[in-house]
């Protein structure tokens, strides 16, 4: 058998989506709190993102308040 009629053979896509499958439900706690921590860590990056804007957002309008002359 030649690689190119293995790739193409279906008992070897069913057994891997079975052996897929079988990983996925056995560990499926697991990938479940690995996909929340890493929602919450991407939502707190976006919040400290957001957060460090809006300070510089704030640092420009005072600078620009208080003029080309004003105090640094």
């Amino acid at each position: 058998m030649t690689t190119n009629s293995l790739l193409r053979s279906p008992w070897l896509w069913f057994t891997l989506g079975a052996a897929a499958g079988y990983y996925a439900y056995k560990h499926r706690k697991d990938i479940v709190a690995l996909t929340s921590r890493a929602t919450d860590m991407g939502r707190d990056y976006m919040q400290q993102g957001k957060e460090s804007l809006e300070d510089l957002l704030e640092e420009a309008r005072e600078a620009e308040e208080a003029g080309p002359g004003g105090a640094a």
